[in-house]
């Protein structure tokens, strides 16, 4: 019996490897790649219209016993459609990088190690540590960059600013720059370019805006900057904090003339990310939309790609 069972599980697997292998938009470059050919993300608008998305902490679900921020996160994400998937990024005692998003670490993420700053642990104290109600252990960012390789690119999220430069070197290190970006928020960007950190100029960045200001300055940056941080994200995309609907618009199309790109995140659980909240996004002229519900995010995007006559959806 164990071994029939074991047999229908494999081949299982292998027609679904097989489905994907064949599915124009699982293989496509601009899931792969930053900048490749045709890879549309750092293309102009005008280039390349694609509608995509990120999906916040991967495609977690902690009722099937896959938490945020986890391997399995990151795996279905990859499996379920997202163009990126987003991890958070902490350094701990060893300087690696580690895919973690509290420190001191709550009790929600590992009752085991709650209250353990990420700092003070080697590697395999993080990697120990299980997250909580799940079979899952933290992971480092050296492991989820080798496994992403040619699969998805990666989004991490940088949780202490002291950690620009070894978020850098990391992806250098690895390998990874041309297909993983480190989200940090503007006005560290704008440190980070004046500091002018060893390898700034060969990795990709996400400016993330919480102001008109921070918009403001970002526009007024040299090229050479934004040809960096070319995805911009509007913290709140609420109109009214950027001064109303046209002005807001305004500003997207003002960083499309510079060759950047605009995301905004849907509301922060999946209840309420509904397929309506997705939509609304991609209505107002952001080009990506950072998503806490993977379902509905590919929904919409495959329903604005097809309006747009773009293949595959």
């Amino acid at each position: 019996m164990v071994p029939t069972i074991l047999l229908i599980v494999l081949a299982l697997i292998f027609v679904v490897a097989r489905a994907q292998s064949d599915d124009p938009y699982f293989n496509g470059s601009w899931r792969k790649s930053l900048d490749s050919v045709q890879s549309c993300w750092h293309q102009s608008v005008s280039e390349c219209n694609r509608a995509m998305v990120i999906v916040h902490g991967g495609d977690w679900d902690i009722t099937a016993g896959v938490p945020y921020d986890s391997s399995g996160a990151f795996l279905r994400g990859w499996q379920n459609g997202a163009d990126m998937v987003k991890g958070d990024f902490r350094v701990c005692k060893e300087n690696v990088g580690m895919v973690m998003h509290s420190s001191p670490i709550e009790s929600f993420e590992s009752l085991e190690c709650r209250g353990k700053m990420v700092e003070d642990m080697t590697v395999a104290q993080c990697e120990s540590c299980p997250m909580a109600t799940t079979s899952y252990n933290f992971t480092s960012v050296p492991e989820m960059l080798s496994w992403s390789a040619d699969k998805v690119n990666f989004m991490f999220c940088l949780k202490n600013e002291k950690d620009m430069a070894r978020s850098i070197s990391s992806m250098l290190e690895y390998n990874a720059q041309h297909r993983a970006v480190i989200e940090i928020k503007a006005p560290h960007i704008l440190e980070l370019y004046a500091a002018k950190y060893e390898g700034w100029q060969d990795v990709y960045y996400i400016a993330e805006l919480t102001s008109l200001a921070d918009a403001t300055s970002m526009l007024a940056q040299p090229q050479e900057l934004l040809d960096r941080a070319f995805l911009i994200e509007f913290d709140n995309w609420d109109d009214s904090m950027w001064g109303g609907a046209d002005n807001l618009r305004s500003l997207i199309d003002q960083f499309h003339a510079k060759g950047c790109r605009t995301l905004a995140a849907t509301n922060n659980n999946a209840v309420e990310a509904t397929k309506a909240n997705h939509q609304a996004i991609f209505d107002a002229g952001f080009d990506v939309v950072y998503s806490y519900n993977l379902a509905n995010a590919v929904e919409v995007r495959k329903k604005v790609n097809m309006k747009r006559g773009i293949s595959p959806p």
